[in-house]
């Protein structure tokens, strides 16, 4: 998705034609938790997006760290992120504050139909798995004229 979004955002978010929305799903235990968590941490700081490219890019390294590690290798992605302040960043993640709202969210997500990614919801088609730019467009453009 990360190279299909870039081109979605710049034909259709930044001229206003559309909102891009992201919703968490927690299905991978601890590590969805703790990774989403990282998100919205680095959210506070208006760096949600670059946590979340950098989070998908190391999305096996993610797996392959016990879940006992998985807070320090977050705060070292954090440290990765030029202006994002580390304190405040693990601060926030440590206390855990956004965990009710995201099991919350998830919780919606569920009643939905929606307990996996990535799905999108476009109007009131909702594509599964990834999809190529032309796919998004034919999507996007038949919901905008709809």
């Amino acid at each position: 998705m990360l190279t299909v979004e870039p081109q979605v955002i710049e034909r259709y978010v930044r001229p206003g034609a559309v909102r891009l929305l992201f919703r968490d799903v927690l299905n991978h235990g601890e590590r969805s938790e703790r990774t989403s968590e990282a998100a919205i941490a680095a959210g506070l700081q208006g760096q949600f997006w670059r946590m979340h490219e950098l989070l998908f890019n190391e999305q096996d390294t993610v797996a392959a760290t016990a879940p006992s590690e998985l807070v320090a290798l977050l705060r070292s992605f954090a440290a990765r992120l030029d202006g994002l302040d580390g304190a405040t960043f693990a601060a926030q993640l440590e206390s855990r504050a956004a965990l009710p709202s995201l099991k919350a969210a998830d919780a919606e997500q569920r009643k939905r139909g929606i307990n996996s990614q990535p799905i999108f919801q476009i109007g009131t088609q909702r594509l599964v798995g990834y999809q190529s730019v032309e796919a998004m467009a034919r999507a996007l453009d038949a919901a905008l004229k709809g």
